[in-house]
């Protein structure tokens, strides 16, 4: 075992894989319209926003981003919206400066509102979303007075701020319920692997397999580092020889985390780091996949596994936590509480009751099919309440207010 790293792969995985991923880098932006599921005896459905009328369109939604493509633009960047939305926008990504010049606001705001007044901006008839990301000038930080001086038209969002440090945003990813009146939108799959799931998709021999047509009982694909959580899980899975556990599984773990979107470099130089295309494989080929909590325990596998068809796993610490991140978010995963997932009062309790679902196919089958329609009315629900948080017209006194701090 090398760099603190456990890998048990498939001969036939190892040998075919790793060739795969200059295709995928290569054709990963011309794969991001394409639809996510093929169907499965009618269970799974095939939702093809572009196939709708035009008369549906009622607003072009303009999305500006800051700081270039990173995987938590992933959302806007796939055709998650278009697929769960409700049909009555077109989205347009606009990808801004690298750095938002955070010092310059009031010279800015001067050119630019000079005879336009602020009813003019909260009454546009097109709504609009600056995004900012929340890791520092590097990646394009933006203050959330720059984003309103440089768009005061526009509502303002908040990417990556998984410790909830940040509320005087519009709008966030990572939910936290003591954050009121906020937009909220999740993670969804991510850049890299949705461009795999796409990619694998165009083989004619391609289907989703029901959980009785799967190799693996489970697989475990996480790095230790974000978490004690995940650090005691990966001593559970390396002492499988001391609990007899003969179970088909599939572990990747690395002693430390490293993003694997396609705008990084394919080399991480981490021991036994997946690539997007081995790593979808695995997940489509899995009954169940770990899903231990990291910062915060909403994670991009979580919706990776279910478009994958396999079952996320929880423990009850993690799904019911009222706190994470320091006591910072607040019911993180309230909106998960109800999803017919597997959840374990603790990680010791993984191989017996994987053990014990596998004794009937049948059921989990058709917890595959009952997991998808929860994944399609809890994202039709997220994303049509978005899209009206993004209608609602700017309160015109607050956006003095906070221009004429500026």
């Amino acid at each position: 075992m090398k760099n603190n790293a456990i890998q048990r792969r498939s001969d036939a995985l190892q040998k075919s894989t790793p060739r795969a991923i200059p295709l995928v880098l290569a054709l990963s932006f011309l794969l991001f319209i394409t639809n996510p599921f093929d169907s499965l005896e009618d269970e799974f459905v095939r939702y093809d926003a572009d196939s709708m009328p035009s008369h549906y369109i009622a607003a072009n939604i303009t999305i500006y981003i800051y700081g270039g493509v990173h995987e938590n633009d992933s959302i806007f960047r796939t055709n998650t919206l278009q697929r769960f939305g409700t049909g009555r926008f077109a989205y347009s990504v606009h990808d801004m400066a690298s750095t938002c010049d955070n010092n310059s606001c009031n010279n800015r705001l001067d050119a630019q509102m000079n005879d336009i007044t602020v009813d003019d901006y909260s009454s546009s008839s097109s709504p609009c979303l600056a995004i900012s990301k929340h890791y520092g000038p590097r990646f394009g930080y933006c203050h959330h007075d720059a984003l309103r001086c440089s768009h005061p038209q526009c509502k303002t969002m908040i990417e990556g701020d998984e410790m909830c440090k940040v509320a005087n945003f519009d709008a966030r990813q990572y939910y936290s319920a003591d954050i009121p009146n906020s937009g909220y939108l999740p993670l969804g799959p991510r850049l890299d692997s949705w461009s795999a799931l796409q990619l694998l998709q165009k083989s004619p021999e391609f289907f989703m397999k029901p959980p009785s047509s799967r190799r693996y009982a489970f697989n475990a694909i996480f790095s230790m580092v974000t978490s004690k959580g995940r650090r005691y899980l990966a001593n559970q899975l390396n002492r499988t020889s001391v609990y007899n556990v003969t179970l088909p599984m599939y572990t990747s773990i690395s002693g430390r985390w490293a993003s694997m979107t396609e705008v990084d470099a394919v080399d991480t130089g981490i021991e036994n780091k997946l690539n997007p295309l081995s790593y979808t494989e695995v997940l489509l080929d899995s009954i169940f996949t770990l899903s231990p909590a990291g910062h915060n325990p909403e994670c991009f596998r979580m919706f990776e596994a279910v478009e994958a068809g396999s079952i996320p796993v929880l423990v009850k610490d993690d799904l019911y936590a009222t706190t994470y991140a320091g006591g910072a978010c607040l019911e993180p995963l309230q909106h998960w509480r109800d999803a017919p997932i597997l959840v374990l009062d603790s990680w010791d309790d993984l191989y017996p009751t994987v053990e014990r679902l596998l004794g009937d196919m049948a059921a989990l089958d058709k917890v595959q099919r009952d997991l998808r329609a929860w994944y399609e009315e809890y994202m039709r629900k997220i994303v049509k309440e978005f899209e009206d948080f993004l209608m609602e017209p700017i309160d015109s006194s607050v956006l003095a207010n906070q221009l004429h701090a500026l």
